[in-house]
């Protein structure tokens, strides 16, 4: 009868440990939503950092936290500015460096959440990381590097055929032919051209009577953009 009663009160505290997480994670939803997902991130950091500095240090804890996880989604860009979110073992510090060379520290939040400010990427390739060190002084490894590509620099674009204000008679259709950036992505008028490995490209157009507009774009892995028009008129 007593172990019963004991069960009882133990799924009873069980039960509303989960009503409680549940109705936190529908209310972390409708913040997100209302108030978007940078402004939540900040709020629960601060939190985290309250809850943190009031929680007592064991000093005969050894044992490092685990290596942050840096949340990027994107691995090439044409701004510098760099906001980083990542997770990390709640109230650790995390460390983190940009090419080798320290950008800051920031307090990992009671929910694991860790929110850096604006970092300044450099012209090129960027290699990200970080260490977490709990409140006892371990060290964790360090993280999965993040790379990120920044450029502000528009892809080359050669159209070398047709050249612009060609006059078309005997066929209904043009070679398109010209060069960009390797890694760009080409379109003629929103259709996609294959382009090789040394940013070459060929392809037929097929045209419609009268004046044809052909408007090539060319878009870098930052997305930078580069455009030529070109005027073809085809008269059967």
């Amino acid at each position: 009868m007593y172990r019963s009663r004991l069960t009882k009160l133990e799924e009873k505290r069980n039960l509303r440990k989960a009503t409680l997480y549940t109705l936190g994670t529908i209310g972390l939803i409708v913040l997100a939503v209302l108030v978007g997902i940078p402004v939540l991130v900040r709020v629960l950091t601060f939190v985290g950092d309250i809850k943190s500095a009031n929680r007592p240090i064991d000093k005969n804890d050894l044992i490092p936290p685990g290596p942050p996880e840096i949340l990027i989604s994107y691995d090439a860009t044409n701004s510098a500015n760099l906001s980083v979110n990542g997770l990390a073992e709640p109230g650790t510090t995390v460390y983190l460096t940009l090419n080798s060379d320290s950008v800051g520290n920031v307090v990992t939040s009671e929910e694991g959440i860790f929110h850096m400010g604006v970092i300044q990427l450099k012209e090129g390739g960027n290699v990200l990381a970080g260490v977490a060190v709990d409140q006892a002084g371990n060290k964790s490894q360090l993280s999965r590097t993040v790379r990120i590509s920044y450029s502000t620099r528009q892809p080359d674009l050669v159209v070398d055929t047709p050249s612009d204000g060609l006059q078309v008679s005997e066929k209904a259709w043009v070679e398109i032919k010209g060069k960009t950036d390797p890694e760009a992505r080409l379109t003629v008028n929103d259709r996609i051209i294959i382009v090789n490995g040394t940013g070459e490209f060929l392809t037929t157009y097929n045209l419609i009577p009268g004046e044809n507009v052909l408007t090539f774009r060319a878009v870098s892995r930052e997305g930078n953009k580069t455009e030529r028009e070109v005027k073809v008129t085809y008269n059967p």
